[in-house]
């Protein structure tokens, strides 16, 4: 009998790039999650550390400055998808909630649908 090793899914960081704030959301399998919102101007740093402590294998990202772009291929393999009303099918999905709260989650369900629309495109 040959020994079969359980491989893992791939992990990957959705991000949905704002000049103020970073929207992030997690998929560890076939479904991804929101998972934070970062300040942009500290992003780096933390989408790092978010990438150690994951294991991600990969990072998904619509639109943002190629500067940015460059940082983040330094930490992981970047994929680049289209990001088209990711954040305004977001804000319909948290119109239930507080103004503070859509405000608060609004850039990690962004992460959240683009990343699913990835996940789902590239399956």
């Amino acid at each position: 009998m040959k020994n079969q090793m359980k491989q893992r899914p791939m992990n990957y960081l959705g991000l949905d790039y704002g000049e103020v704030k970073i929207g992030v959301a997690l998929a560890t399998g076939p479904l991804a999650e929101p998972l934070t919102t970062v300040k942009t101007a500290k992003a780096v740093q933390l989408i790092k550390q978010l990438i150690l402590d994951h294991q991600i294998d990969a990072v998904v990202v619509g639109d943002c400055p190629e500067v940015f772009l460059d940082k983040l291929s330094d930490l992981a393999p970047v994929h680049r998808t289209d990001e088209t009303l990711s954040s305004h099918d977001a804000r319909l999905l948290l119109l239930h909630t507080t103004q503070k709260k859509r405000r608060t989650h609004e850039h990690a369900v962004a992460a959240t649908i683009m990343l699913q629309s990835w996940l789902d495109a590239s399956a």
